[in-house]
């Protein structure tokens, strides 16, 4: 089976750099897997590795955003056996949840939501690269189609880390975009304890149609924030501290910011989501973990942005001017640009 895996690893990685848009990213991955791991539906999941939160996501036939919400909040429900941070963690990035399963069969989560929606079998891979989680992917079988086996899961792992690879390459095997360059002003999204859009700014709504964040809710054509981007929304809840997600984009970097609302008028559960173009101090830790910058280079990097000349940043940082000049060479190569100039303007 190795020899079986070792040309899906290379086509996917060969084909990520070159992939125009999430969605046909997630479609080769998709595609490429199912060689070896047939599966009706997926979500795929790109995480900001500088904050762990989600920064873009695709997916075909997955849980609706309903079912999706419900398995997130409801407390009435088991706990999901494979949360993604025991599997970054473990031995294993694969867990398997299914109803054929004889320790879950009497999970409320697999058989009453799951099954509700027609799932009869997920596969979590937590997709990990050099300590850090860069992605996730879920993989769905649906009713009619045999549960993911051992087999599947086995075979799953040593696809784990060549896909964290393509997510990488995906973002960083691109040359760096300049930041900023949407014509949108900032906005200001206020979203409830049920995920729906409470108020928001006027450009509110044109951020999230670009970023396609929001969609009707199941109940009624009240709109709702959807993505991987909401879990910004619940890493900020619990203790009203902020959450950070950089997402990048055709036009540039985005960033958005969560934190809880509290005092008089605050619902419970509400979390204020700021979107805007990113600056350079706050998009650089994304760009460099991305773009695989070292420590050494990021500290040139920084010093770069505040306009000093190589042998004043050599100085400051107990380097020579051949070693900073050094520096700079790898940072152009990585990053894709052709000089300082456009180094500046991609974090600008």
């Amino acid at each position: 089976m190795t020899a079986r895996l070792d040309p899906i690893c290379r086509t996917v990685l060969g084909r990520a750099a070159d992939a125009v848009s999430v969605t046909d990213l997630g479609t080769e991955i998709s595609h490429q897997v199912a060689r070896v791991i047939p599966h009706d539906g997926y979500l795929l999941v790109g995480l900001d590795p500088a904050s762990g939160a989600g920064c873009f996501h695709t997916g075909v036939r997955g849980y609706r955003s309903g079912v999706a919400h419900r398995l997130r909040t409801d407390a009435a429900l088991d706990a999901h056996p494979h949360p993604f941070a025991r599997l970054a963690a473990g031995p294993c990035p694969v867990g398997v949840l299914g109803a054929d399963q004889p320790e879950f069969r009497h999970s409320a989560r697999v058989h009453d939501v799951m099954a509700g929606a027609g799932i009869v079998s997920e596969m979590r891979l937590a997709l990990m690269a050099s300590g850090v989680m860069r992605g996730m992917l879920i993989l769905l079988r649906e009713h009619g189609s045999r549960p993911f086996s051992t087999a599947d899961a086995d075979h799953a792992a040593r696809l784990a880390r060549p896909l964290a690879a393509a997510l990488m390459r995906f973002v960083g095997g691109k040359a760096l975009r300049p930041s900023g360059r949407t014509p949108l002003p900032p906005a200001v999204v206020v979203i409830g304890a049920d995920d729906r859009i409470r108020s928001m700014t006027p450009s509110g709504q044109e951020w999230l149609r670009e970023l396609g964040l929001s969609s009707p809710s199941p109940a009624d054509d009240e709109p709702t924030f959807v993505g991987t981007q909401l879990n910004m929304t619940h890493l900020a809840r619990p203790s009203n501290g902020p959450a950070v997600t950089r997402i990048p984009m055709p036009q540039g970097w985005v960033v958005l910011h969560a934190q809880g609302l509290s005092g008089a008028g605050a619902g419970e559960g509400e979390v204020v989501v700021t979107i805007q173009g990113a600056s350079a101090p706050l998009l650089l830790p994304a760009v460099a973990a991305w773009y695989g910058i070292t420590p050494r280079e990021r500290a040139v990097i920084e010093q770069a942005l505040e306009g000093l000349p190589v042998k004043q940043i050599a100085r400051r940082l107990g380097l020579s001017a051949h070693t900073a000049n050094d520096h700079f060479k790898a940072i152009y190569r990585k990053t894709g640009v052709s000089g300082r100039d456009e180094l500046v303007a991609g974090l600008s």
